[in-house]
């Protein structure tokens, strides 16, 4: 089994608040994956435009890539948007 819990290994000693920060996400392609995916950035950012969600298809087109670019404000909202991000079943990684 995966361990899918967000390391807490983030350099936060070197993170300034506020800070724009670029997230990666992989998973099946589809529109279950985007979705989940808005609705997890639209619960912790509520002004989160979903539309500014960059996709990009694998080569066979199987898996979907799909960077936001996020602002924190704080440590703890990192870690709630990873942790949710992790205990999401469509998502296979989160860079």
């Amino acid at each position: 089994m995966t361990d899918r819990t967000p390391s807490r290994e983030l350099q936060e000693h070197l993170w300034v608040f506020p800070m724009d920060y670029p997230i990666k996400l992989i998973g099946l392609a589809g529109d279950d994956l985007r979705n989940a995916v808005a609705d997890i950035f639209v619960k912790h950012f509520p002004e989160f435009n979903a539309e500014t969600l960059v996709i990009t298809p694998s080569r066979t087109g199987k898996y979907h890539s799909i960077t936001a670019q996020l602002r924190f404000d704080e440590l703890e909202q990192v870690h709630a948007v990873y942790a949710d991000l992790a205990a999401c079943p469509l998502i296979k990684t989160a860079l």
